[in-house]
C-alpha cells in the first residue's frame, strides 16, 4: 500500500498531546461514552485499547488480538484491490506543510481510486470488525484511511473486561455492530455502484457543498464556462466531470476536507482560508510549478501560460488581470525569485463576489451547489418512530434527477417571477384571441360591441360596425404588440455584450425570451388576420421556423444527455435484480443473461441504419421483441418457478427497452446536433423582413 503500515500507538497519537487526550478521545466516540474514563486509560496503558493515527491512503494492520475499530476521526474505506497494481503505487507522498522530509512530492493516486471497487465506508463514531475482511486470495480486501484518520482497536479481552465493568457497554456496542451489518446489507446491486462513485471521486471528503450539473436541465450553452473565464481570465470550471446517471459532477474545487493540493506546495502558495474554508491560490507566490495540480485527483486545478502568447494555454485576460492587481512581482521583497511563466488557476467559489459567476449565468437552474452528504444520504437519518430508516444511497435522484431550480446555496439571487411572466404573456393572447373569435362568430357579445353601444350607437348600427380586418386598429395593437415581444427576444443574443444585460442573463430572462418567443408569433398570427399567403407572411413563416427550432433544441438539449446518462443505472438495477430473483436457479439466470448481451449488441445495430430507415427499423424490432417475448418466457418456465418468470421477464423486457433507447438517444443527439444553424439565420430573416413590412406600411 502507500508505504509501511503505520504502527499502533499504546498512548497518545501525534495529534495529541497527552494521554488524557487520547482518553478523552475515546470517551467522546457513542460506544465508549458509558464508560468510566479511569477504566479506559487502565486498558490504553495495559495495551488492550490502541490507538493509531494514520496518515491518507494508508492500510489499516490488524494486530493478531484486536478485531474491533472505533474510529474516532477521519473516514475509513473497504477496497477490494488487484496486488499489483498496489505493488506498483510507489512511494507515499510527503506532506511539505507539516515538514515531511521523507517521501515524494510528486503524488500516487489516491487508494479509493486504485481499489477495483470500494465496499464499505466508515466515519467518526462507527465501528467497523477488521478481522471480518477476508483473506487475500486473486483480490486484496483491504481497510484504508481515504483522510488523516485516528482509529481505535479493542482487544477481545479487553472488549469482556468492559462488559463486565461497564454493562451498558455491550448493549451499545452490540446496537452499533447491528446497525452497521444492517446498513451494509442494504448496499447491493445499483446501491453499491452510488457507493463506489461517492468513495471513488472524493465525494465522501468533500466541503460542504459541490457543485453539480443536471443534465436534464443543461442546454449545453456553456454560459457557466464563459461567465466564469469572464469574471477571472480563465475559466475554473469544465464541465463533463464525473457523471453519475444525469448528474455531472463538474472538474470544478470541492474543497475537501483533507486537500491533496496542499500537501506539496513549498511555496505557501495554496492556502486554505480559516474564515471560510475555502483553498485559494495565492497568485503573487505562486512559480508555476504544478505539483498542486498533479496532486488534484478530480481535475480542478489548471495552470495557465502567463509569459508565451503563441501558446494555445495562454490567456491575455488573466494576464491582465494579474498585471492590473500587482500579481506578477519578482525579485527582493516579492513572493518569487523569477518571473512566473505558469500560475495556478483553480475555483475558490467566487470569494470576494455576492454571487458565483457559473452558477449565476446558467439560464436554466442546471449548475447548482448541493451537498455531497445529503444528496447520496450514505447514512441513515432516524425517524421521528424511534427507529433508524435504512433507506440509503437511493437510485433516485441520480435516475429521474432532483429538479433543483434555484440555487439558494450558491449565493444566487433567485427570481421566481417566471409563472407569472407566462401568466402575464399567455393570458393576453387568451383574451385578444376571444376577442377576436367574439368579433367574427359572436359580435354582440366582443368586448368592441359593448364599447360602441356605451359610446352612444345604437345596437344594430354597433353591431354591423363589429368587425375584424388586417389593417383595423385592433390588428394594428396586435401586430405592435407582436413586434414588441418579438423585439425583446431576439434582444437575448445581446446578452454576452452588454455587461449590465448580464446581470439578467439567468433562469428568469431565459423565461422571458421563451415566454416571448411564444406569445409574439401568436399576436402577428392576429395582426394578419390568418392572410398567411403574400410575402408579408414571410415573417410569420420565419417566426414558425424559429419557434419550433428553439423548442427543438431545448428538447434535444435536455431529454437526450438525461437518456443517455440516466439508462445505463436503469440497466444495471434490471440486471442486478434479475440476479437477485434468479439466484438460487443458475441455469435461468444464465439464459437471462446470454439473452440481454444479444439484444444489447443487437440494439448497436441502429447505428448501421440509415436516418430515413431508422424509425421504420424501430417498429419492425419492437414487433420482433414481442414475438421472442413468449419463447422466452416458455424457455425459462423450464428452468425456475412460475412465479419467478414473470418478474424476470418483465426486468428483461426493460433493460432490452432501455438498451436500445439509449443507443437511439445519441443517434438522435448527433442528427438534431446543429439545431442552431436553424434557429440564428431564420431570426436574422425574421428581424430583416419585419423592418422591411413596418418600413413599407409607414410609407
Amino acid at each position: 500500500m502507500s508505504g509501511a503500515p503505520a504502527p499502533a500507538l499504546a498512548g497518545p497519537p501525534p495529534g495529541a498531546t497527552s494521554p488524557g487526550d487520547v482518553v478523552a478521545q475515546l470517551h467522546a466516540h457513542a460506544s465508549l461514552r458509558g464508560v468510566d474514563p479511569r477504566l479506559l486509560e487502565q486498558l490504553v496503558a495495559s495495551g488492550q485499547l490502541t490507538v493509531t493515527e494514520l496518515p491518507r491512503d494508508t492500510s489499516l494492520v490488524r494486530p493478531a488480538d484486536a478485531t474491533l475499530c472505533l474510529v474516532l476521526q477521519g473516514q475509513v474505506s473497504i477496497g477490494v484491490f488487484d496486488p499489483r497494481a498496489l505493488a506498483a503505487r510507489g512511494e507515499p507522498q510527503r506532506d511539505a506543510t507539516r515538514g515531511e522530509q521523507e517521501g515524494t512530492l510528486m503524488p500516487p493516486p489516491p487508494l479509493a481510486r486504485t481499489a477495483t471497487t470500494n465496499l464499505a465506508l466508515f466515519t467518526a463514531g462507527e465501528v467497523f470488525n477488521l478481522g471480518a475482511l477476508p483473506a487475500p486470495v486473486e483480490r486484496v480486501v483491504a481497510a484504508f484511511s481515504l483522510s488523516r484518520v485516528v482509529i481505535a482497536m479493542i482487544t477481545p479481552s479487553a472488549i469482556e473486561h468492559l462488559s463486565r465493568t461497564a454493562p451498558a457497554f455491550e448493549g451499545v456496542l452490540a446496537t452499533a455492530l447491528a446497525t452497521t451489518n444492517a446498513r451494509l446489507r442494504t448496499v447491493a446491486g445499483i446501491k453499491h455502484e452510488i457507493l463506489d462513485f461517492y468513495v471513488r471521486h472524493g465525494l465522501s471528503i468533500a466541503g460542504p457543498t459541490v457543485r453539480v450539473r443536471q443534465l436534464d436541465l443543461c442546454i449545453d450553452c456553456k454560459q457557466c464556462e464563459e461567465a466564469c473565464e469572464e469574471r477571472h481570465g480563465a475559466g475554473r470550471l469544465v464541465l463533463g466531470g464525473f457523471e453519475l446517471g444525469v448528474l455531472d459532477f463538474v472538474f470544478s474545487c470541492r474543497t475537501c476536507a483533507d486537500a491533496r493540493c496542499l500537501t506539496p506546495c513549498e511555496h505557501d502558495a495554496i492556502k486554505r482560508d480559516p474564515a471560510t474554508g475555502e483553498i485559494r491560490i495565492v497568485e503573487d507566490r505562486c512559480i508555476g510549478c504544478s505539483l498542486c495540480g498533479l496532486s488534484c485527483p478530480y481535475g480542478a486545478i489548471d495552470m495557465i501560460n502567463i509569459a508565451e502568447p503563441d501558446q494555445p494555454s495562454f490567456k491575455p485576460r488573466l494576464k491582465d488581470r494579474l498585471d492590473k492587481a500587482g500579481k506578477l512581482g519578482f525579485g527582493p521583497g516579492k513572493g518569487r525569485k523569477a518571473p512566473a511563466r505558469r500560475i495556478a488557476n483553480k475555483c475558490d467559489h467566487c470569494a470576494g463576489f455576492e454571487e458565483q459567476a457559473c452558477v449565476s449565468a446558467c439560464p436554466t437552474g442546471s449548475l447548482i451547489e448541493i451537498s455531497p452528504a445529503a444528496l447520496f444520504a450514505e447514512r441513515p437519518a432516524p425517524s421521528s418512530k424511534r427507529r433508524v430508516s435504512l433507506t440509503v444511497l437511493p437510485s433516485t435522484p441520480f435516475i429521474d434527477g432532483i429538479n433543483v431550480r434555484d440555487a439558494g446555496e450558491a449565493r444566487v439571487r433567485t427570481r421566481r417571477l417566471s409563472r407569472l411572466v407566462w401568466a402575464l404573456g399567455l393570458g393576453a393572447i387568451l383574451a385578444c384571441t376571444i376577442e377576436v373569435v367574439l368579433r367574427w362568430f359572436a359580435p354582440t357579445l366582443s368586448a368592441s360591441y359593448r364599447l360602441l353601444v356605451a359610446g352612444g350607437l345604437e345596437p344594430g348600427i354597433a353591431e354591423l360596425n363589429v368587425s375584424y380586418l388586417a389593417g383595423s386598429t385592433f390588428a394594428l395593437a396586435c401586430g405592435y404588440t407582436g413586434t414588441a415581444l418579438m423585439t425583446i427576444s431576439m434582444v437575448y443574443a445581446m446578452r454576452r455584450r452588454l455587461r449590465w444585460f448580464q446581470k439578467l442573463a439567468n433562469q428568469f430572462w431565459l423565461d422571458v425570451h421563451l415566454m416571448t418567443g411564444v406569445v409574439g408569433p401568436m399576436f402577428i398570427v392576429l395582426h394578419s388576420a390568418l392572410r398567411l399567403t403574400t410575402w408579408v407572411s414571410i415573417p410569420f413563416w420565419s417566426m414558425t421556423a424559429v419557434v419550433c427550432s428553439g423548442v427543438l433544441g431545448r428538447y434535444i438539449y435536455t431529454l437526450v444527455p438525461a437518456v443517455s446518462s440516466a439508462h445505463d443505472l436503469r440497466i444495471l438495477e434490471y440486471r442486478r435484480r434479475i440476479a437477485e430473483l434468479a439466484k438460487d436457479h443458475l441455469e435461468a439466470a444464465t439464459y437471462a443473461r446470454e439473452v440481454m448481451d444479444r439484444e444489447a449488441h443487437h440494439a448497436g445495430d441502429a447505428w448501421n441504419v440509415g436516418l430515413a430507415s431508422l424509425i421504420p427499423w424501430v417498429i419492425s424490432d419492437d414487433l420482433r421483441r414481442r414475438r421472442e417475448r413468449r419463447t422466452h418466457r416458455v424457455a425459462l418456465l423450464r428452468l425456475a418457478p412460475r412465479k419467478l418468470v414473470r418478474p424476470i421477464v418483465k426486468c428483461m423486457d426493460r433493460v432490452l427497452f432501455y438498451e436500445r433507447r439509449k443507443e437511439l438517444a445519441v443517434r438522435g443527439k448527433a442528427l438534431l446536433k446543429a439545431w442552431k444553424r436553424v434557429h440564428i439565420p431564420f431570426s436574422m430573416v425574421l428581424l430583416v423582413t419585419m423592418l422591411i413590412h413596418i418600413a413599407v406600411e409607414l410609407l
